[in-house]
């Protein structure tokens, strides 16, 4: 597109097949963008009613960068967009399972009529002078389950994830991960084995959260990354907690050798992505992406309406719940809403266990 980069003719890069679609940003946006308009060369309009959708995607040029793919549903007046943020891998092809964040006219978006496809890649930093460089393959799509689906996740194993939101979660039946430090079980302000015992009764995951204190996993040697992984999976399984198979990344941040052993040692990693998730989740190098439930509350409702509408899985992600954290009352708000939505609450267990894990 114009002034929207180049795409190069031919690359030896591919995640399946011969070749990969290949994408270097324009001089003035830094920004790369590609788009099919053919549809209909193909038999008429693609019809992606009840389907979800997913690609392959490796960025070379910047260790952060946003993805944007746009459906024409049917013209450039309902246009529905799936965004995600990657803070990295860098140089490693990533499958970004997409979840739509925002629709142009929604009551009148028709998804069984595409007209085009719009993908776009460029760098997190606007100010960045550096064009992106990235590469797109195997887009596909999977059918999309009869119901979606909400997923009430916590980092750090705080002492307020047990006496207020897992108290407050237990009266409407939902059950919640938590991504747990443990290194920190049992220190003031934190969850003890007894709390975390009755959490898991009720449904909730134990998940690995590595200890990384101030220095994210990205920047440390390999082997020390590889360490603090295992010590929090293997804590976890030897006390017989089956959330050990999960991690949350701390701080969020994906260096390449970070993605390779969560690939290596977790059957499902979470990061901050700030967007939905398509499901079934096509698990092979995929980052599950999580939103911050515990900022608007106007955002997270949104989030839990597209979960509904469009069949998809938003993971909200929390930290202390009451007295200087996120309000109760907030968070009350936030759980009658996802009682009254069309909208099932699941951990990382449960899809796995319904076999949304493909």
């Amino acid at each position: 597109m114009e002034r929207q980069g180049t795409l190069k003719k031919s690359t030896k890069q591919k995640y399946e097949g011969s070749q990969s679609a290949h994408i270097i940003g324009g001089k003035q946006t830094k920004a790369g963008k590609i788009f099919r308009a053919d549809f209909a060369q193909d038999g008429g309009p693609a019809d992606l009613s009840n389907k979800n959708l997913s690609l392959a995607f490796k960025c070379t040029s910047h260790d952060f960068v946003k993805i944007a793919v746009q459906l024409f549903a049917p013209d450039r007046g309902h246009i529905v967009e799936m965004k995600r943020t990657l803070y990295g891998p860098k140089g490693k092809w990533v499958r970004v399972n997409l979840g739509v964040t925002s629709a142009q006219r929604p009551k009148s978006v028709d998804l069984s009529k595409v007209y085009q496809m719009r993908i776009v890649g460029r760098p997190n930093d606007s100010n960045s002078s550096k064009p992106v460089n990235f590469f797109v393959d195997d887009v596909k799509t999977v059918p999309a389950p009869k119901k979606g689906m909400v997923m009430l996740t916590f980092d750090d194993g705080l002492k307020s994830q047990y006496t207020k939101a897992f108290k407050m979660m237990k009266q409407y039946g939902f059950p919640g991960v938590d991504a747990v430090i443990t290194d920190a079980v049992y220190d003031d302000g934190f969850l003890t084995q007894s709390n975390m015992r009755k959490m898991t009764e009720n449904g909730w995951d134990m998940i690995a959260h590595p200890n990384a204190q101030a220095t994210s996993l990205d920047q440390r040697p390999a082997k020390e990354q590889e360490k603090l992984m295992l010590d929090a999976k293997n804590w976890l399984k030897q006390y017989g907690y089956n959330g050990h198979k999960y991690m949350a990344v701390p701080k969020n941040i994906l260096g390449p050798k970070t993605f390779e052993l969560a690939q290596k040692h977790f059957d499902a990693t979470m990061s901050f992505g700030a967007s939905p998730n398509a499901v079934p989740v096509i698990q092979k190098d995929a980052v599950l992406s999580r939103m911050y439930g515990d900022g608007s509350l106007q955002k997270t409702k949104q989030m839990i309406d597209y979960a509904a509408r469009y069949k998809q899985l938003s993971p909200l992600l929390f930290h202390k719940i009451g007295g200087d954290g996120f309000p109760q009352q907030k968070f009350k708000q936030v759980l009658e809403y996802i009682k009254q939505s069309n909208v099932d609450v699941v951990t990382l267990s449960d899809l796995e266990e319904r076999g949304l894990f493909v």
